[in-house]
Parts: C-alpha cells; sequence; structure tokens
C-alpha cells in the first residue's frame, strides 16, 4: 500500500524521465535512427571504457563495437585466460584496437578494489564505465563475502565499482555510467528485508531482483549526480533475450533444468544474436541520451528490434526503496560517493540561494555542539545525554554488540551491522546530529541508546537504536523529540523515518510525539514523514 503522497512522488519522477526524455532526444525516432546507423554514432576515439564481463555475450560485441570506434576498452573479467582469449579475437578483427585487461571477481569485494586500483593506476580518467557482467547460479550459492550470489554479483559488486572509480570517472567530461539491467526486473518483488540474502531460495527470484536492484541503483545515482551538479550521466539499459551463457551452465536440480529447457526453448524463437542485444549498451554508452532513462528493444514485447525509450515497473521508480538499498550497499561494501554528497563540485556551481540556505541552516544547528544534559526517565533511572563524535566509535560499537540482533535488524532494516568507517561518518555526520544515551551510574559512560539524524536537502532522516535491556523505558521518546526539536529549530521541512511494519515499539515511539504523521508502506517497509516548519531556520 502506498500513500497519496508517495504516490504522487512516483507519479513525479516519472513525469520528469519523460520530461528528460524529450529534451535529450528530438524523438524515438531519432533513437531508432541512431540504432539503426550505430557504427556512425560511435563516437569515443579517446576515450576510455570499462566493460565488466567483456568476455563473451553482449560485453564482447559492446567491447568489440567500442574498440574498433577508437576507444581505449578495459575488459573487466573473472577468467583471465577467456580474457585474454577476447583481447586476441577483438584484435585479430581490430589490429590498432588498445585494449587493457584487468581481472575482476564481483562476489568478492576485495577483488572489486584491487580491480578499481588497477584501472585507477593505468588511467588517469575513465569516460564510460558499462556495469554489464551478471550471472543466476544455483539456490544456495554465496559470493566470498557471504551475500546471495545474484545480489551480490550482479548489484553490489558494480556498486562497489562504480563508487571506487568515481573519482576517475569525475575526472573526464561528462562521464557515463551505464548500468545493464533485464526485463526480468518486472516480475521481482520489491523487498528490501530479502536484501541482501532472500529468504526464498527461488534463484529466478533472486536474479529477477537484483536486475531490479540494478534500476534502482541506476536512478537513484543520477538523482545523487544531479543533486551534486555534475556533468555526469546515469543510464540504465537491457538488451532484450539474447543467446549468451548466461543459461549455459548444468544446474543439479531437476527441477532447475527444467526450467533452463523451456528458457532455451523460448530464447530459440524470440532470442536475437549478442551483437543486437549490445545495440543498448552501445547507445546508452555513446548516443544522446539524458541521465536517468531507461533504454532497450521495442519489439515482441521488449525482447528484440531497434531500441528505444523505455517505461520500467512502478517499483524501479520508488525513490524510498532506492535509498534504502543505496544506504544498505554502503555499508555492505564500505565504499560511499562521497564525491557526491557535497553542496558542489568543482567546475559545476549549485545555486546561490541553495547555499545560502544550507548555511543558514548550518550556522543554526551550532548551538547543539553543548555540554551533556541529565535525562530522568519515568521509572527514576538517569541517563546522561549528549552530542556524539567520530571518538565515540569504539563504545558504539559495543553498543551494537549488546543489542540484539533482531534490534540491529530493526534499526537497519535487515541490513549488517555498520563497519567502523561508516559508523564514524554517522556519529559525525556533515549534516545533522546524532545524540547518545549513556548511564550515569550503573555504567558511567558505556552508551544505552543512539539515535541518528542524517539531513538530505530540507529533509532529516531518523534512526534510533536502544539496547535491548532500556527498552520499553522511555529512552527512545526522549531522544526522537531532541531530535524533532533541534531539526524544527534548524528549519528543516520534515523528518523522515523508515522501520519494518512489524517494528510495533518504534510505531508507538513516534506516535507518542503527538505530531502529525503522513504513514506510507511499500512491502515491508513503513515511511513516516512529519512535517515540521516553512524551512525557516530558528536559532535559539
Amino acid at each position: 500500500m502506498v500513500t497519496r503522497a508517495l504516490t504522487a512522488s512516483a507519479d513525479r519522477i516519472r513525469r520528469d524521465a519523460d520530461r528528460r526524455a524529450a529534451s535529450g532526444l528530438r524523438s524515438r525516432a531519432a533513437l531508432r535512427a541512431a540504432s539503426r546507423g550505430l557504427r556512425s554514432q560511435l563516437d569515443v576515439r579517446g576515450k576510455v571504457a570499462v566493460i565488466t564481463g567483456a568476455n563473451s555475450g553482449i560485453g564482447f560485441q559492446a567491447a568489440r563495437q567500442l574498440a574498433a570506434a577508437g576507444a581505449t576498452v578495459v575488459l573487466a573479467c573473472r577468467h583471465p585466460g577467456r580474457m585474454a582469449e577476447a583481447a586476441r579475437a577483438i584484435r585479430s578483427k581490430h589490429p590498432d584496437a588498445i585494449i587493457d585487461e584487468v581481472a575482476i571477481d564481483l562476489g568478492s569485494l576485495r577483488s572489486v578494489r584491487a580491480a578499481a586500483s588497477a584501472i585507477a593506476n593505468r588511467h588517469p580518467h575513465v569516460n564510460i564505465l558499462i556495469n554489464n557482467a551478471g550471472m543466476i547460479g544455483e539456490p544456495g550459492w554465496r559470493t566470498l563475502d557471504g551475500f546471495e550470489t545474484c545480489f551480490g554479483v550482479n548489484h553490489l559488486g558494480h556498486f562497489a565499482l562504480t563508487g571506487l572509480l568515481l573519482d576517475r570517472l569525475l575526472a573526464a567530461p561528462e562521464a557515463r555510467i551505464v548500468t545493464v539491467s533485464s526485463t526480468a526486473h518486472r516480475v521481482a518483488h520489491l523487498n528490501p528485508q530479502d536484501w541482501p540474502n532472500p529468504r526464498v531460495n527461488d534463484i529466478y527470484r533472486a536474479y529477477a531482483a537484483s536486475k531490479l536492484a540494478n534500476l534502482l541503483f541506476a536512478y537513484h545515482l543520477h538523482r545523487q549526480i544531479t543533486a551534486a551538479g555534475v556533468v555526469m550521466r546515469s543510464i540504465a539499459c537491457h538488451p532484450g533475450w539474447v543467446a549468451t551463457q548466461l543459461l549455459s551452465s548444468k544446474p543439479r536440480s531437476a527441477r532447475r533444468r527444467a526450467g533452463v529447457a523451456a528458457l532455451r526453448a523460448i530464447g530459440a524463437i524470440v532470442g536475437q544474436e549478442p551483437e543486437d542485444g549490445a545495440r543498448p549498451l552501445l547507445l546508452a554508452a555513446a548516443a544522446d541520451v539524458p541521465s536517468g532513462t531507461y533504454l532497450g528493444p521495442t519489439r515482441w514485447w521488449r525482447t528484440r528490434g531497434p531500441v528505444g525509450l523505455e517505461q520500467s515497473s512502478a517499483d524501479s521508480q520508488n525513490a524510498s526503496a532506492a535509498r534504502l538499498l543505496w544506504d544498505l550497499s554502503g555499508e555492505l561494501s564500505g565504499v560511499e560517493f562521497a564525491q557526491l554528497a557535497a553542496p558542489a563540485v568543482a567546475g559545476h556551481a549549485v545555486q546561490q540561494a541553495e547555499v545560502r540556505n544550507l548555511g543558514e541552516l548550518w550556522a543554526a544547528s551550532n548551538y547543539w555542539t553543548t555540554e551533556p544534559v541529565s535525562l530522568i526517565l519515568p521509572d527514576g533511572a538517569e541517563l546522561t545525554v549528549r552530542s556524539a563524535t567520530a571518538d565515540d566509535t569504539a563504545a558504539v560499537e559495543q553498543l551494537h554488540q549488546r543489542c540484539s540482533s533482531r534490534s540491529r535488524q530493526q534499526r537497519y532494516l535487515g541490513g549488517s551491522t555498520p563497519a567502523p568507517g561508516r559508523l564514524r561518518r554517522l556519529l559525525d555526520p556533515p549534516r545533522g546530529l546524532t545524540l547518545l544515551a549513556t548511564a550515569a551510574r550503573a555504567e558511567p559512560g558505556q552508551p544505552v541508546a543512539m539515535a541518528n539524524l542524517v539531513a538530505e536537502g530540507d529533509e532529516g532522516e531518523v534512526g534510533l537504536l536502544v539496547r535491548d535491556d532500556w527498552q520499553r523505558r522511555g529512552v527512545g521518546t526522549e531522544l526522537l523529540r531532541r531530535l524533532l526539536q533541534y531539526a524544527e529549530d534548524a528549519g528543516y521541512r520534515a523528518l523522515v523515518i523508515h522501520t519494518e511494519a512489524q517494528n510495533t515499539p518504534m510505531l508507538r515511539t513516534v506516535a507518542r510525539l503527538n505530531r502529525s504523521i503522513t504513514i506510507g508502506r511499500d512491502g515491508s517497509i513503513v515511511r513516516m514523514i512529519l512535517p515540521l516548519t516553512d524551512g525557516t531556520p530558528r536559532g535559539r
């Protein structure tokens, strides 16, 4: 169920996408014309293009055509031998092709970091990043980091690679990040509790979910790029139905073998060759396609034919879910897109009115760096409440360890406890406030609760973690009231809280604030919006 406000927001996103499409492409006919004359459209001479999964299928075809058009192509593949064969095959047809080879296992975040470092060391800039590699695997398969394989390889590995190469992408004029999704995203179940390990052991469902995650990532990356004022494009695409090695493995179970056989039979009828399946990737990489759009074949139920603008599923347009996935992916991978978090990036101006507003918000909130205050709970227990700093990281790690797995899951919506680096940034956010409640007598200095407010634009997102033995004693309510006061004094327009629909204690805590609340539900996640002020900082 989605509230009217969330529905209106989704409609706005779709309308914006349509406007962007109209401004960047004169018509759908123009895109089809570009598709037909693809070779002449590839103006990539002198550019550096990184392509994952480039040793076969559509990745290889995209690499071959970009190399033929004069780009320096970096093959980023898991199997070094097959990658070398692919490079030889390209050079045999195009002797002047400039090919680089970097080994990468997207199922290992250590390997992703090593590959990104190798690319960055060899290339001062990257003009095009095509996140193409994908796999289905077998039920129960996990990456080296312990995540379900489709989520880990198809989404998380590419999320990390993009973030790690962001400096090199920003160093290029109008770089492009192309994320390859699939029509399978339309049958996915949008359930953040399934990230990163689904509870239903269905590999096709997991694959569809990973392709939905690809789109959520691509669209949110576009929103981040726009907010930062960066001249860069995030474009999503899908190849249609292509005869590739995605279904070439030999499944273990009879049921899985039957499923693969059925898909191959359908593919024999409607499938197209990898060279044709690569067209959406190449147009996304080189044609005049606006950021935030989605490309794919337009005929035979989107399985083949000329490339055109696509309208992805409503779930893929869910901005709240995209933000949850973005935050979770950052926590799981330890990779942050810090360059896009600043209000401006060198060479790209932000409107002066917005800068002044941010400055006013920051100035109005400075008074919160105050001395600790005493808090007496209804049961007579005494706590000390103070602003947190990055120096509290070790103590807050202990707080997490002393919370049950259920409490941590409710706080991070199924994600793992943030890594120390992420915790340090959470404790001392560039804009916002983190409060710690410590036991004044029983455990001096030991945090028993943490409340965070992280600002994004003129809204603040709130998170709350209370140690199990201190729950239902009014700690969370008092901390939330203080964050609410902070947000009102600083001039935020609204507070946003995401929680599980089953997290009754949190819902009751918010209800005790006795404020007007707009509540919406997306699957198992409840989004609560508390309207505040007109955006004018009040100070004290």
